[in-house]
Parts: C-alpha cells; structure tokens; sequence
C-alpha cells in the first residue's frame, strides 16, 4: 500500500509539472535593430512586463539585430509565425503594408509622443485596419515613434540643397526621396547598415536621429549635420502573429495590450532624453559635429518635394483597397487630438 501511495504521488507530481509546463508560453521575437539604445530598452521592457505581469505564464525570447529575418521579410514572416512577436518598419513593407507607411511620410508636424498616441488609437480603432490585420494574420500591440530627423554627413556635408546632388545617401524610408529627387545618389540600405557604409565611403551621408547616431557612434564618423526641420514619425510598431496572440487566454491577451499602451509613455520619456543629451553630445566636446541650418527658402521647397511620395503612397494604399485620403485625414484629426490633451495635461511622465 505504501509503494502504490508513492506511485500515486509521484504520477500526480509528473502530471501537475506536465500542466505547469504547458501552461507556459514563449514567445519568439524578432526585432531588427542591436540591443543598445532607447527603442531596445523599449523592447526589452515589452519582455520584461509581459514575465512580470502574467506571472511567468508567458514569456519572451528576445533575438536581436534581425537575427530570425531581414528587415524587409518581417511582416511575412510574422504572418507565417516565423517569429511570435516583432517590430515592423513601415518603410521596408510599403507596398505590403502601406497604412503602417503612412507615419513613415512626412505629414503634420507633432511631438513624438503625440504622434504615438495618434498612431495607436488608428490602429487599435479603425475598422478596416482590423479586416487587415486579419488577412496578413498579425496583431497590433504598441508603436514607436521617431524623434526629428537629422541629416548626418561625412566631409562638408549638406549646407544647401545645391549641395545634394552627387551625394551618396543612404536611402533608409521615404524621408529620403527628396534627395533622389535633387539629384543625389541614393544608396538603398538600411538603417542598421549606415554606419558599415559610412565607414567604408558607400555613403556620405544618411538621415539618422541624434539618440540613434549616439547608440550607434555614427557621431564618430560624420562631421557635419544639417537640420532638416522634419516631422517625427512614428511608422515603426509591434506585432504578434494571430494564430499566437489568439492561443493566449483572454487574460494575457488583455495584459499584453496593456503594456502595448504603457509602452508608449516608458519609451517617450526615455526618446526626449535620450536626445537631449545625444545632441549635447553631437555638438559639444572634441568630436562636435557642426550643426547646420539651410537658408530659409530651402525649407520652403522640401514641402514641395515630399508631394510625390505622398502620391505613391496613396497608390500604395488604392492597391491594397485602403482609402488612403480617408486613413490620412483620421490621422490628421487624431494628432489634433492628442497634441491637446498634451496641452492641457502635459506628457504623462511630467504629471507624476
């Protein structure tokens, strides 16, 4: 009777750990850029908060630096479930995917952290964009914005539009058209690659972010960099594959969604000093770039410039049954929105 009881125990014990371990669920991410920076604490704090919160029901292995797909395959290979969970950029699956391109184009100018919540609530809210989300069999979670771009150049760099043709730019997203545009040489590559390229004289000069060219010390490489008055954008987000998302309990579901949206104001208030203290960096000490503005009429004509791109967009957007006039007005009335709440309560992280 005592050897059956000990049998007894020992097959509940094995039954309870085989009930344990299938109720724990890893997830496996893919995001393109290193894990240094503010967006890779961003992602980490994802990982993190998803373990914590669930009570290590579900968790996240991490892979980095596009380790599981390039850059360019993402938004398949999450739909296949190549990946559970990752970061998009909407400048490599434009055509596939051209509503997460419309934060990518160079729009309505706002804080970044406005152009998050502005970005988020389309998202999550829009019908059609759910019907999307369906076909290409992905989930939205959270979005990250950029903070203003910067031109970054090796040698004179860019002190005029009349300098740009002839350049080797890094064409990176649709920011970069305009120099196409002027003449210069674009280099397709991106982003994570501009430093290499930089290095090896592939290119002269990219559109970076100060918090960015600090992370990835292309400051050690560029000499000048010429403030091109651009909008922040906020095209990059998180996705889970469906099949994945859905195998989860309501419960984790809803948590997860949670720290998609407390994700947002973690990462704004990391980006707005991470770029304060980049540009202190960028421009003072013995390897200070020197900052440039361009003459005023320059200005003028980049407006201009980025007509086309918005056209392709739109044709973009018509080709996959999205009304791309329509998407880009709810965007417009919803970063109204969020720029005044911001007015009238502050960010979140100076309310505390």
């Amino acid at each position: 009777m005592k050897h059956l009881t000990k049998r007894l125990l020992a097959a509940a014990s094995v039954s309870v750990l085989a009930i344990a371990a299938q109720a724990e669920t890893r997830l496996i991410a893919n995001e393109p850029g290193p894990n240094k920076g503010v967006r890779a604490a961003a992602v980490n704090y994802i990982a993190e908060q998803i373990a914590e919160r669930t009570n290590g029901e579900v968790t996240v292995e991490q892979n980095w630096g596009g380790a599981l797909f390039k850059t360019n395959a993402a938004l398949q290979s999450i739909g296949l479930g190549v990946a559970d969970m990752g970061v998009l950029i909407g400048a490599y699956s434009a055509s596939e995917f051209p509503e997460l391109q419309l934060a990518g184009l160079q729009l309505k100018p706002a804080h970044p952290w406005v152009m998050m919540q502005a970005m988020y609530e389309l998202m999550s809210t829009n019908e059609h964009l759910q019907q999307r989300y369906e076909e290409m069999n992905i989930e939205y979670i959270s979005t990250f914005s950029l903070s203003p771009g910067i031109l970054a150049c090796s040698g004179e760099g860019i002190r005029s539009l009349a300098d740009v043709p002839g350049k080797k730019i890094a064409h990176t997203g649709s920011s970069t058209d305009i120099f196409g545009e002027l003449g210069g040489n674009l280099v397709s590559m991106p982003i994570y690659e501009v430093y290499q390229g930089m290095e090896t004289g592939l290119v002269e000069c990219s559109v970076t972010y100060a918090y960015y060219a600090v992370a990835s010390k292309l400051n050690e490489l560029v000499n000048t960099v010429t403030d091109m008055h651009f909008s922040p954008l906020a095209s990059l987000a998180t996705f889970m594959n469906k099949d994945t998302y859905d195998s989860l309990t309501p419960e984790q579901q809803a948590i997860i969604k949670q720290i998609g949206r407390d994700t947002m104001d973690f990462y704004g208030e990391m980006l707005a000093d991470a770029d304060v203290k980049a540009m202190e960096t960028l421009t003072t000490g013995p390897k200070a770039v020197d900052l440039v503005e361009l003459p005023a009429e320059d200005y003028a004509r980049i407006a201009e410039l980025f007509k086309p791109s918005v056209a392709n967009w739109k044709a973009d957007a018509s080709a996959v049954g999205t009304d791309g006039e329509a998407l880009m007005a709810e965007l417009y009335t919803l970063i109204d929105k969020w720029t005044a709440v911001m007015e009238k309560d502050g960010l979140p992280w100076e309310r505390k």
